[in-house]
């Protein structure tokens, strides 16, 4: 692995930021649990896939190794490997594999996205989740993915467009925030996903692009689909206690770990205009942990993600 390559994944991914107690069990693990609607995922999403009882499996930038686990149920004579850059979440997922039965072989391997340290036509289907919004070089991890993939292989990237995001709260509601206010949220996000770009980061809004991306690298894209999922909150929370946790990070998570106000400053924001953004995140923030307590908040969100699947000619 040539040290150019590796410094680039690690400074897009920030280096142990995922394993990183709060960080891991809310977007690796808990998070990970209700992301999808498990009706779509078999009856959908698996057919696409062309899984066979003695396929290999591949995932690429697999965390605690979720994906892989579902994955693992569909080819129980076949094995599933997954690889990720952080040496902690590997060794967690591995502790993890080794715990469940009924399963395919389930193999954890630390590597980087850009040079994988996986032979060529290794996988009959490669994937990745949530990845490639991260990486400043997408298109390497892409080439990479297609290099480990047998000839008719399947390649998969299930990734995120947060521009099509919908969503509406009892904040929104008791805030009643005026057009001004409104536009400098629109303007906020933007200026903070332009900012993550410029600073090597990733793009928030790869998922419609993949499909592109895919193409110029020689795939051959065979379905693109949009996943399912509207997440919703309704008092007492039963059932939805984990998007509720998630609801409920502290604000500092967000702002300094994620560190926000350099990407919105890098994206062409002024001192100014964050300060007022930040006003009113912080304003909606406070008024939605009074919610929370007092259990009031109301939430639904629609995301908006991609599952583009081709094939390797």
């Amino acid at each position: 692995m040539e040290k150019d390559e590796e410094t680039t994944e690690k400074e897009a991914f920030g280096e142990g930021f995922w394993s990183q107690k709060d960080v891991k069990e809310v977007f690796l693990d808990e998070q990970r649990q209700y992301m999808w609607n498990m009706d779509y995922f078999e009856k959908i999403l698996v057919p696409l896939f062309r899984l066979k009882e003695d396929s290999i499996v591949l995932e690429v930038g697999c965390g605690l190794g979720a994906l892989c686990e579902m994955l693992s149920k569909y080819v129980l004579k076949g094995k599933v490997v997954g690889v990720d850059l952080d040496s902690k979440l590997i060794e967690e997922a591995q502790k993890r594999a080794n715990r469940l039965s009924n399963r395919a072989v389930l193999e954890y391997e630390e590597g980087n996205a850009y040079s994988l340290p996986i032979p060529d036509d290794f996988a009959d289907f490669t994937v990745c989740q949530t990845l490639l919004m991260h990486l400043n070089e997408p298109t390497k991890a892409i080439n990479e993915m297609k290099r480990v993939t047998k000839k008719g292989g399947i390649v998969v990237a299930i990734e995120p467009d947060y521009t099509g995001i919908t969503s509406f709260d009892t904040v929104v509601e008791k805030l009643n925030l005026p057009l001004e206010k409104r536009l400098l949220l629109r303007k906020g996000d933007m200026l903070l996903n332009e900012g993550k770009r410029k600073l090597g980061k990733g793009d928030n809004e790869i998922g419609s692009k993949v499909p592109i991306l895919f193409h110029n690298s020689g795939l051959r894209v065979l379905d693109v689909r949009s996943i399912d999922k509207v997440f919703w909150l309704i008092p007492p929370y039963t059932g939805h206690e984990l998007e509720l946790k998630h609801a409920a990070m502290p604000l500092d998570v967000w702002v300094e770990q994620l560190d926000l106000r350099n990407q919105f400053m890098a994206g062409g924001g002024t001192e100014d205009e964050w300060n007022k953004y930040y006003a009113v995140i912080k304003e909606a923030f406070e008024v939605q942990q009074q919610q929370i307590d007092t259990k009031t908040f109301i939430s639904i969100v629609i995301p908006a993600a991609t599952v583009t699947l081709a094939e390797k000619p």
